[in-house]
Formats: structure tokens, sequence, C-alpha cells
């Protein structure tokens, strides 16, 4: 497999999912041996047939929002074939597996409850479970790191200081873009050019949109950051993918000293 970063679906909350303009099917991370399918929301299972749901290595889902597993249940299905082929991972808040029924989490090789703190390692990918600020107590965020690039995960997340360290030498940086003003829910446009500034990626990508920032010029938002912090920002849609190695400082590094 190519290494890959794909959009599947940027609907942030059930006001855009209304419109039925964007789905909320989540984003697949793919490498050489390895597929991720973080936070399945409503329209994965739709979405997800063009990448080959049985391909896929593990699930994760973040936390227990209908937005990021509504068809967790589904994916798990067509992965395993029903639980007739055991094979994967799912990687799972506390709260999140409470409502994944047992037979999906029977149907993997390994259920993982993922915590501040969770490591992983799978194919050589490893997944970190980090701290964040979301109104689920059990919800994290993640920091992937796999032999050709790095990435982190905001997930739905207030802004507060600590994630400047906790996500800092990412080179890719995927940021859940809730409103445009200060909100109690997420983060919002001046909270999410502030962690940019921080972290310093080589490439930031803002997805899982609130109604109110898609009443904007999105393009010019991205272009507004860019001039501030003076990182490449995008803003996903639907069906969206890049290839992450593309934007790996450590990688072209390497090569150079080859």
């Amino acid at each position: 497999m190519q290494s890959q970063i794909i959009f599947l679906g940027t609907a942030g909350d059930s006001f855009v999912l209304s419109k039925q303009q964007r789905m909320a099917g989540g984003i697949v991370i793919q490498t050489e041996n390895t597929k991720i399918h973080l936070n399945p929301g409503p329209g994965a299972l739709i979405a997800a047939q063009q990448s080959d749901i049985r391909s896929t290595t593990a699930v994760v889902v973040t936390d227990n929002s209908f937005m990021h597993m509504h068809d967790a249940n589904a994916i798990l299905d067509v992965m395993t074939l029903g639980g007739f082929d055991t094979k994967g991972l799912l990687l799972v808040s506390k709260s999140a597996a409470e409502k994944i029924p047992q037979l999906y989490q029977n149907a993997v090789e390994k259920t993982i409850i993922l915590q501040e703190g969770t490591q992983i390692e799978c194919n050589a990918v490893q997944v970190e479970a980090i701290k964040i600020k979301n109104k689920d107590p059990d919800a994290v965020g993640l920091k992937i790191v796999t032999p050709t690039f790095s990435l982190g995960y905001t997930g739905k997340t207030k802004y507060f200081v600590k994630l400047k360290e906790i996500l800092k030498d990412v080179e890719i940086l995927i940021i859940e873009l809730t409103s445009i003003n200060e909100s109690k829910e997420g983060l919002c446009v001046a909270e999410a050019q502030q962690i940019i500034a921080d972290i310093k990626p080589q490439l930031a990508v803002l997805t899982n949109f609130g109604i109110d920032v898609l009443k904007e010029d999105v393009l010019e938002l991205t272009r507004a950051m860019y001039k501030q912090t003076g990182v490449q920002v995008i803003a996903a849609k639907e069906g969206f993918a890049f290839d992450p190695t593309s934007y790996a400082v450590k990688l072209r590094q390497q090569r150079l000293q080859f």
C-alpha cells in the first residue's frame, strides 16, 4: 500500500450533516503495510467502500460522540466478515468501548482501551493517546509515528497550553475546527491558529467543521492562517487525499545524508 491520508468526511456537527453536503466518515491513515480508520462517523461505511474496508488493520475511536463512532460497528462488521475472520485491532476510548457491542470487540484480534499515555505499536506504526479537553472525560487525541512520517490529531478539544508540548515535532497536524468564535465545544479559528503557530508543523489540515465555519470562506481562512503562522494550511473536503511523506522532514534529511 502507498502511504496516504484520506478524508472520508469533514462534517463537525449535526447541522452540517443535515445539509447533506458533507459526511463524517473519519480519516484513513495508510502506510506501506498498515491501514487505520480513525473515527468512523456517519457515512463512513459508504465512503470507505472505495478504499477496501477488508484491508483495514485497525479501527480507532477517540471518544463516544455520534460524529466519531456512528459507523464503527458497521466498519468492524465488514472488516471481520461479522466475526468469521478475526483480524485487526480496535483502539477505543473507555467511553466509546461501552457503546460497541462485545460481538465486535471479540471479532478483532485485540481491543485496547485508549487513555492518556497509552502506546501501541502496529506493524512499525506507533500510536499514542494524548490528553485533550472534551466534555467526554475519556476522550483522547492521537500522536502517530510511522517509519516515514509523523502526525498529530487534536480530536475535538478546547485549547490548552500543554498541547504545544504534547504535539511538538509532529510533521503533519490535523485539527478539528468547531467554530469561528470561541466555543465551549471545541477549537475556534483563533485557537486553531495559535496551535499551528505553537507547533509549527510542515502541514496543518483543518477538518470536522462546525456549521458557522462553513458559512464563511474557508479558503480565505486558510490563507489568513498561513500569513499569520508561515505554515501551509489546507481545509479538507470529502475525498481529499495526500501523500504524507511529502511533508516528512526527517525522511528528507535521511535521504540527504545518504
